[in-house]
């Protein structure tokens, strides 16, 4: 049985002095727990050094992005989320959606959700678990669609995509070394009109996002790629990547000091 929530609001409507090009959606898809991290609690209120991961999420937005808006999607922990974004974030442009199968579901399920709750044709989604940075943030043109990427040494635990000679995303599948951050920026109303057409098909409710972009590869839209030549960006989705985290950031504050 489905239960009542408060979480969803209607998509908000642009303010007259917004500039419609640089306007920016932030799809940040946080509706998971981690592997054996329950007892944690939701994954944006994790603690490094000293404040939480949506706290650094946000402050990284916020120095790359003027005008944009946040949508998080929640599952796990969604009243707990929801009520420290009410106390600490009165004031900024960021709401919830709440993907209330998040258990019988999967990524694509939580997109579709949060792409039904903008109007907007600029569309950054990320996964929630990112340690997202200014550095690869600042990558980002609004100018064309893409996802980032980066080389890394992958055992086959993550998703990687190859590369066509016109610098097109081709194949996303596990094993590839040229590894999909899970970051990808959607820049015009007929590509999101796509994704949201195939995720929306009943079928999807249990894919994965790269699964979806596997399928826009069989239409017109093309992907661009930007790789992240920066530094890696982390995923905490485990108990393992957490506690390294941690010391390596308490390292750190402990040379500075």
């Amino acid at each position: 049985m489905r239960r009542n929530t408060n979480f969803i609001t209607s998509p908000r409507e642009k303010a007259s002095g917004e500039r419609v090009d640089d306007f920016v959606s932030i799809i940040l898809l946080s509706e998971n727990c981690g592997y054996r991290m329950k007892s944690y609690g939701p994954i944006p209120l994790l603690k490094i050094g000293g404040k939480c991961l949506i706290d650094t999420q946000i402050e990284e937005i916020q120095s790359v992005f003027s005008e944009f808006e946040i949508i998080l999607c929640s599952g796990f922990g969604s009243t707990k989320i929801a009520k420290y974004i009410r106390e600490q974030y009165p004031a900024l442009n960021i709401r919830i959606v709440e993907n209330q199968l998040y258990e019988y579901s999967n990524s694509c399920e939580s997109l579709r959700l949060c792409l039904n709750n903008t109007t907007n044709n600029k569309v950054l989604v990320c996964n929630g678990e990112l340690m997202i940075n200014r550095d690869v943030l600042s990558l980002i043109s609004l100018k064309s669609s893409f996802i980032v990427s980066e080389s890394v040494d992958n055992d086959n635990l993550e998703v990687g995509v190859t590369i066509n000679e016109r610098g097109h995303t081709e194949n996303f599948c596990y094993g590839i070394e040229n590894t999909w951050s899970e970051i990808l920026f959607l820049h015009e109303k007929s590509i999101v009109e796509t994704i949201r057409a195939i995720i929306s098909d009943a079928e999807y409710k249990n894919k994965f996002i790269f699964e979806a972009l596997n399928e826009l590869s069989r239409t017109k839209h093309r992907l661009s790629v930007v790789e992240n030549n920066i530094a890696p960006i982390t995923k905490i989705n485990n108990i393992k990547t957490y506690h390294q985290i941690r010391k390596t950031n308490e390292s750190t504050n402990t040379k500075l000091h």
